[in-house]
């Protein structure tokens, strides 16, 4: 009988090891290949830099446009500035211009 409940408290150890050997292998694999893994992380920071890189491109963009904004509000009022998009915008122009159309 002492043989026999040495065999059970052994195989009982080589199954909790196998159960604990496959708990950290399952976690492992998601870990690395699962949706919130190591390889999305990468895919994120690459996504993230090319957003960044965006983002400054379209804020000099804006900070442009705001600047021109700027100059047609009413207390920095640039007159030649006016005139120009209200030209451009409602398609004017005096006799002794020369137009250049490009935009």
């Amino acid at each position: 009988m002492g043989s026999r409940g040495g065999r059970l408290r052994r195989l009982r150890t080589v199954l909790a090891a196998f159960v604990g050997l496959g708990i950290v292998a399952y976690f492992g694999v998601h870990g690395v290949l699962g949706e919130r893994g190591l390889g999305d992380w990468f895919l994120l920071s690459e996504q993230i830099a090319r957003l960044e890189h965006r983002y400054i491109l379209n804020k000099g963009r804006i900070d442009l446009l705001e600047h021109r904004v700027g100059l047609l509000r009413e207390e920095s009022l640039d007159l030649d500035l006016l005139d120009e998009r209200a030209r451009h915008v409602l398609g004017l122009a005096r006799r002794d211009e020369i137009l250049v159309l490009g935009e």
